[in-house]
């Protein structure tokens, strides 16, 4: 007997001799939406969407829904048009101008390049892919904006962000910093800002479209710093796109970025409704965020396998093996700064040659209020997940006969059962997987290793010196990525990785002194500048730039099938602002309506015997009426379980520490009403005896005593992975806010 009688023949026997209801209470614009919702959802070509059209036209009889791609461009409002074709001369990469995106104009386009003297019409120059497009950015963020959800959090952002602006006159430097928007670049820059006016993160960065050709992407994507973080990790927004074989030309594709920029703010900027009240914001660059060979690109840099290759100090590097390595001597590096770096950027431009690591000018010093050297940031995705993480594991599983080789196979294969048997909490995105793979791992996964899983698993390995060196960059690191970070924390931080720079030079030789380790010199003050590392890592941009290859259907006109389909996503915000109440509540996801609450999500039981006596006995005075038990709870946005919730079999959500610093493992959940109607929800664990593991603050080793204890659930809790690793028991803490876009 099936448990849904829906799924039934009786409810089915009637579908067949019944005329399907008419769609007539659906208007022409709420179908068009959910079509639209539809197409970008499941990335449909426009033949499907056409034969979509076509669908609805024939089941419900409608002849206002349009059946054809002109009409439905049409009537979304999205249209290549709004877009910008920027050309250019190939063998000079000289600009030839710019027209919109209208057919007929691109076609009619004529220039003739300064340098060579030849001829081009526009037709020619899309065909052959001499051009790169920039999108409407004003457009795009009116749009996202239209969305009340994001409107509202937006104004709640800027409110708070001047209570504190309030409270900090005359204080002395912010305590700690919990967001892009408390470090102390965006606070001075604050102080020159009109109320309502935004900043943005850019980054730039390349990925091939296709693996059986070299045809790139690379396009600059921004993300609006003002919007809390899980808001702007899903909203980043794409202001222009380059495609092709090679690298793009930073100079004409920047020039246009900054052209963007100064006409958004020679007008009236975006417009949108704070509520009831018209807002003008007017939108500036506060922060770049991209790894290492792009950054050199867009600073006009040397790069970091070239002297003088840190965009941050004058360390000149030193030729190892025949590779530039930054070791660590007695005398200090500067640091550079805009003012000097725009003398020597004249420097080279005079001399036509690299001076101190400056090639010449770029564009972007003609960002107002844009520091060219401390407003980009060491990434901390590429510098320390990709880069040094994975290379000092590297020499851990491949140096043979070195002091630190761990890569035998009976080692191997013990740190490995050890990671493999690893149950993370299900909000970490992906499954640890073998070390013997490591060569496929994804950022999010070296992320799990560096952070939760590397000291656990190389504990009585690993020999003690390099295992006790390696703990200085995992601290280091976790003290950066936690929600909030003190000043304090911070000074620890820098005294660990400084720590753990130099030591890499005395333990492991100079020839491992990279430009990655050498960048975490440098990390901690990024910190302070622009918040916790978090803030500004190229985690969401990566993943927006999956999804922006995901748009591509066919290898034809790669970049206008991009471009025409982010233009339909950006409107679809707008679109959703004129929906029916009934269209809305069918579009709107699934999810969890609030990050703040506590709640049960699973259907309530009868409590066993034993566990009602013990609950009685300890709560006896406050409990009020039945007692019941439940499998899963919602607490802050965080999913748990009790080990009675048996489904999972790959990842474990039983574990937790309370605000207290106590930690736990849910063996059942329960509530009641107390006296005053109040539901109340406790958990029943064994108690732990805690305390940090590897001078580490977010590893706990623990011991289990038999004791059950009851604990009260707040919202105040953080999940935890739970390892067993031989007799030892850990509960390492989650960097929840790294997992937004991860």
């Amino acid at each position: 007997m099936p448990e849904d009688d829906s799924c039934g023949p009786e409810t089915n026997a009637a579908t067949s001799e019944e005329p399907v209801q008419s769609g007539s209470e659906q208007s022409a614009q709420d179908l068009l939406l959910m079509v639209l919702n539809f197409a970008l959802e499941f990335g449909l070509s426009w033949k499907a969407v056409e034969a979509l059209q076509r669908l609805i036209v024939h089941i419900l009889d409608r002849y206002d829904v349009p059946t054809s791609k002109y009409m439905f461009k049409k009537q979304v409002g999205a249209s290549i048009r709004d877009a910008r074709f920027h050309f250019y001369c190939a063998p000079c990469m000289n600009s030839l101008g710019e027209t919109s995106g209208d057919l007929q104009q691109r076609n009619n386009f004529q220039a003739s390049c300064s340098t060579c003297h030849k001829s081009y019409s526009g037709r020619t120059l899309v065909l052959d892919g001499n051009f790169f497009i920039t999108l409407p950015i004003v457009q795009q963020l009116s749009s996202l904006l239209c969305d009340q959800g994001v409107a509202n959090a937006l104004v709640k952002k800027l409110q708070s962000i001047n209570d504190q602006d309030r409270a900090r006159d005359g204080l002395a430097d912010v305590s700690e910093v919990g967001d892009i928007t408390d470090g102390s670049m965006y606070q001075e820059l604050r102080q020159e800002l009109e109320e309502g006016d935004l900043t943005i993160t850019f980054n730039a960065d390349g990925s091939p479209v296709f693996k059986s050709s070299k045809f790139s992407i690379w396009p600059i994507q921004i993300s609006l710093n003002e919007l809390p973080p899980q808001l702007r990790c899903k909203n980043i927004i794409v202001s222009a796109l380059w495609y092709g074989q090679s690298h793009p030309d930073m100079v004409l594709l920047l020039e246009s970025f900054v052209q963007q920029f100064r006409d958004i703010n020679a007008n009236l900027g975006v417009t949108w409704m704070a509520g009831t009240r018209t807002m003008h914001s007017k939108v500036y660059c506060l922060s770049c965020c991209a790894d290492a060979p792009a950054r050199a690109m867009l600073q006009n840099f040397t790069q970091y396998n070239g002297y003088y290759g840190c965009g941050w100090c004058l360390h000149e590097g030193k030729t190892v093996d025949g590779t530039v390595k930054y070791p660590m001597d007695v005398t200090v590096k500067r640091e550079r700064n805009a003012q000097k770096t725009e003398q020597h950027m004249k420097k080279a431009s005079r001399l036509r040659q690299v001076y101190k690591g400056v090639k010449g000018p770029t564009p972007l010093i003609n960002l107002p209020h844009f520091d060219v050297i401390w407003g980009f940031t060491p990434d901390y995705m590429h510098c320390v997940l990709l880069g040094v993480s994975r290379h000092f594991t590297e020499l851990w599983l491949s140096a043979v006969n070195e002091p630190y080789y761990v890569g035998s196979p009976q080692v191997f294969a013990v740190i490995d059962e050890r990671l493999c048997a690893t149950k993370p909490h299900q909000s970490v995105s992906r499954l640890p997987r073998s070390l013997s793979v490591r060569k496929y791992w994804k950022a999010s996964e070296w992320q799990q290793w560096l952070l939760y899983c590397s000291l656990p698993c190389l504990e009585g390995l690993l020999p003690a010196r390099f295992f006790k060196h390696f703990s200085l960059l995992v601290q280091g690191i976790a003290l950066l990525l936690q929600d909030t970070v003190s000043t304090d924390e911070i000074t620890a931080s820098t005294n660990c990785l400084a720590q753990f720079v130099v030591d890499v030079q005395f333990l492991y030789g100079v020839k491992h002194m990279t430009y990655n380790v050498h960048q975490l010199l440098h990390i901690s003050k990024s910190v302070v500048l622009q918040g916790p590392l978090w803030a500004h890592s190229c985690f969401s941009f990566e993943s927006n730039i999956g999804h922006l290859k995901e748009l591509v259907q066919s290898a034809k006109g790669v970049p206008i099938q991009i471009v025409e389909r982010i233009l339909m996503g950006s409107k679809y915000k707008s679109l959703c602002a004129q929906a029916s109440p009934r269209t809305l509540r069918f579009l709107a996801k699934p999810g969890r309506s609030s990050t703040e609450a506590i709640t049960l999500i699973s259907k309530p039981r009868e409590v066993p015997q034993p566990l009602l006596g013990f609950v009685k006995d300890q709560l006896h005075d406050i409990i009020s009426g039945p007692v019941s038990e439940h499998d899963r709870v919602i607490v802050a946005g965080n999913t748990f379980h009790s080990e009675q919730y048996t489904r999972p079999s790959k990842t474990d959500s039983t574990a937790l520490v309370a605000g207290q610093g106590d930690c736990l493992k849910i063996k059942h959940i329960v509530s009641f009403k107390d006296v005053t109607n109040f539901t109340r929800i406790f958990i029943v664990s064994h108690r732990f005896y805690s305390e940090c593991a590897y001078d580490t603050h977010h590893v706990l080793e623990c011991q289990r005593a038999d004791q059950l204890i009851l604990a009260e659930l707040s919202k105040n809790v953080a999940p935890c992975t739970y390892m067993e690793c031989g007799r030892k028991i850990f509960f390492v803490r989650l960097a929840q806010k790294t997992m937004l876009a991860s």
